[in-house]
């Protein structure tokens, strides 16, 4: 009795200090960004994030990215109500959500100190639209318990595919500008923890 009490024991403790090597790899708000650049009047640019992300890498490899719209921080509260309310249509949408696969063996045979640039491909899920979107990131493990994600280059968001054109549209009359951009520039610099 006191063997076969001692041997689950022993189990118990091994599948207890395993667990974090199953658990996945969990995003870190604090330490993570989000930035998109809206251009108006066709020259001025400007900085915009997002400051509220959650999100996962599985033990398979998948990544869920999940993006709080109503955490837009544009530096300007009338326009990131704006954009709450006209473009985002937060009452409705409160989220847009990115999935990909990343090969399985990626993140466990990447050395501490070393990165990898790779070409994911996933969707998007955004204003009610559901979008294949294909980014370049580079993925590096600064140790064993920590891995950065970050795009090597902007990729594009087109208002008309998430039928967001409209809001965007609405933003420019109330700002009197004679233009805004419809194809807006996004990119990211995500850290997990294990």
């Amino acid at each position: 009795m006191r063997k076969s009490t001692l041997t689950l024991i022993t189990i118990l403790s091994f599948a207890l200090t395993s667990l974090p090597s199953f658990a996945g790899w969990q995003l870190d708000n604090k330490n993570s960004l989000l930035n998109f650049v809206s251009v108006k009047k066709g020259t001025v640019a400007e900085n915009h994030h997002f400051s509220a992300l959650e999100g996962s890498i599985d033990k398979s490899g998948k990544v869920s990215i999940k993006v709080d719209l109503t955490s837009v921080d544009t530096n300007i509260a009338i326009r990131d109500e704006r954009m709450k309310t006209f473009v985002f249509e937060t009452t409705e949408y409160t989220s847009a959500m990115f999935t990909t696969q990343l090969d399985k063996d990626l993140l466990s045979n990447l050395k501490v100190g070393k990165s990898d640039v790779k070409t994911v491909t996933g969707n998007l899920s955004f204003h009610g639209q559901n979008q294949e979107v294909t980014i370049e990131v580079n993925v590096s493990k600064i140790n064993t318990k920590t891995l950065l994600v970050s795009t090597t280059k902007p990729f594009f968001i087109k208002a008309d595919v998430y039928g967001v054109v409209a809001g965007i549209n609405k933003l420019k009359e109330l700002a009197a500008l004679p233009s805004i951009d419809y194809v807006v520039p996004v990119n990211f610099s995500v850290t997990f923890r294990h």
